[in-house]
């Protein structure tokens, strides 16, 4: 009867400590779950702020973006205005066309030393041509170092104006000089009165040039002619 019972009390024993540890390893298996399942959403938890951290910082930089853009196209416009009120004041105050060839011709007389009353007076005094005789054109050869013969100038004014002048010579292939002027080159054109002064203008052709004699306007253009020649065509009109 004790052998019975001792072994009825082990088998009752050995089953409450299989349960007792069946029970313990269950727990464990919960407590892990929950920690990992806490673990899972503190991760997800985390993440989800830092996409909203992350979200807030592409706002802001967008907003900043958004903005800077608008100043610039501000900017874009402001200067684009700016552009078109300048076009336009130079449009109003620079000159054109005639208006700027004539500014050329004032500042290239000025140049060549003619004073600004001189030529304000002149201006002032500009009227249309009156009694104007036909344009008359005569040509003379152009001296050069290795020319100087005959027929290099031509007279106006029944004598009054003498035109003549001087050119660099045409460079042949061997280098040596040819007798003909070389039209691409600046020549001087000597502009004579008889009695008076003499002017003198060094320029590309065609040379212009208008002078004065005994109340008439003779005005001149030097131009290239045929090969050694000048052309010299001229017309006189009432002065003033």
């Amino acid at each position: 009867m004790i052998l019975s019972y001792d072994s009825s009390r082990r088998y009752r024993r050995r089953t409450r400590e299989r349960r007792r540890r069946s029970f313990t390893v269950f727990f464990l298996l919960i407590a892990a779950f929950s920690a990992g399942y806490w673990l899972g959403g503190e991760v997800v938890r985390s993440s989800e702020i830092a996409y909203k951290q992350r979200a807030q910082e592409l706002e802001k930089s967008k907003d900043r973006l958004e903005s800077q853009v608008t100043e610039l196209r501000a900017k874009v416009q402001e200067t684009g205005l700016r552009y078109q009120q300048l076009e336009e004041r130079y449009q109003s105050e620079v000159p054109t066309g005639a208006l700027s060839n004539l500014t050329r011709l004032v500042e290239q007389q000025l140049r060549d030393g003619i004073s600004e009353e001189r030529l304000s007076f002149v201006i002032t005094a500009a009227r249309p041509p009156r009694n104007c005789a036909s344009p008359v054109t005569k040509r003379f050869i152009v001296p050069t170092p290795a020319y100087k013969g005959a027929d290099n100038a031509v007279s106006f004014a029944d004598g009054a104006i003498t035109i003549t002048g001087e050119g660099e010579s045409v460079i042949a292939e061997n280098g040596q000089p040819e007798a003909w002027f070389d039209p691409g080159k600046p020549v001087k054109i000597r502009f004579v009165q008889l009695g008076g002064g003499e002017t003198v203008k060094e320029q590309l052709l065609p040379v212009h040039h208008s002078m004065v004699v005994d109340g008439r306007e003779h005005r001149f253009t030097v131009a290239k002619g045929p090969r050694s020649f000048v052309t010299v065509t001229a017309d006189h009109c009432d002065y003033p």
